[in-house]
């Protein structure tokens, strides 16, 4: 089953934007405040569309606490006055450990849709997933030192307020902003862009080897998109980079991480499987490769998911 309630919460999200009509539109972890500013709500899932011309506001709430045992009744009356406050046409629960009958009863009286996400081993999943693992390879950098060229016709104080701010900074705190976007990015990340350019700069380098040593000039003439490092007098233009750093190559199994099934809790219908890899960082962020195969049709999904870094 899904690693974190966020992760629930884009599974679920992921099926029923893939399964709606054109128009509707899917928002997760929507905020509610009140007039003062305070809080009140939070949405795991709300869509909105219209059918015909009617429009359809619909609720979907997600509970993932295994150590809590199945999802109580009181978790069911409060998604009823959701439902009610915030004039919502339909409600449905997804819980992860199912539900106690107390909360089924309820669900039946009032209309709200009840469903589960269910662990599955790899074998339950028949004959559509046929791989247990992916080959990851990854390019690494590593920037040992990073000289910064400026224009010969730059005054000695400007060139004394750049060598202080670079001499105040650390190696990974963005130092250079970019001309075109704004963005700020640190040398190592300046360094693992331009190593791309050229294009076959990893040829040759064995997976889990001895890494090989670099050393890069890069120039930066473009008018309207070049690196600048803000000192207290003003913006410096960096016209070149000479960086030295070495380059290497990783490569490993990734496994299966999550291999779950999303049903409707009565019927035992499934609505969809998830077979998720284990996360992987790419340029500091971490990243989920799933394959969603929906059960009305067949059709299998194959995306990558952003996760949040402490996931």
């Amino acid at each position: 089953m899904p690693a974190d309630g966020k992760q629930l919460e884009g599974l679920v999200a992921f099926v029923e934007q893939t399964m709606l009509p054109a128009g509707f539109k899917v928002e997760t972890n929507q905020k509610i405040f009140n007039d003062d500013g305070v809080q009140i709500a939070e949405f795991d899932v709300k869509i909105r569309g219209k059918v015909g011309t009617t429009e359809i506001a619909w609720l979907i709430e997600c509970r993932d606490r295994p150590a809590a045992g199945p999802a109580p009744g009181s978790w069911i009356e409060q998604l009823f006055g959701r439902r009610s406050r915030f004039g919502f046409n339909k409600v449905t629960a997804v819980s992860t450990t199912g539900f106690a009958p107390g909360a089924i009863a309820f669900a039946q009286k009032e209309g709200i849709e009840l469903r589960e996400v269910k662990a599955l081993t790899p074998e339950e999943f028949r004959d559509w997933l046929l791989i247990r693992h992916i080959e990851h390879r990854e390019n690494v950098t590593r920037l040992d030192h990073a000289s910064l060229l400026v224009n010969k016709e730059e005054s000695d104080e400007r060139k004394q307020a750049l060598l202080e701010v670079i001499a105040s900074e650390s190696s990974g705190v963005p130092l250079l902003r970019n001309s075109k976007t704004g963005a700020k990015v640190s040398t190592a990340a300046a360094f693992a862009s331009a190593v791309q350019e050229p294009g076959n700069l990893f040829d040759g380098l064995a997976p889990n080897g001895e890494g090989r040593k670099i050393r890069l000039r890069v120039k930066y003439a473009n008018q309207s998109d070049h690196f600048v490092v803000e000192t207290k007098l003003g913006p410096v233009r960096i016209e070149e980079i000479i960086y030295l750093g070495e380059l290497s190559v990783k490569e490993r199994l990734v496994p299966i991480a999550i291999t779950a099934e999303y049903r409707d809790a009565e019927t035992g219908n499934v609505i969809s499987q998830v077979a998720a890899f284990e996360p992987q960082e790419m340029h500091g962020m971490k990243f989920s490769l799933e394959m969603h195969r929906m059960g009305e049709n067949g059709e299998t999904h194959i995306i990558m998911r952003r996760l949040a870094n402490d996931a």
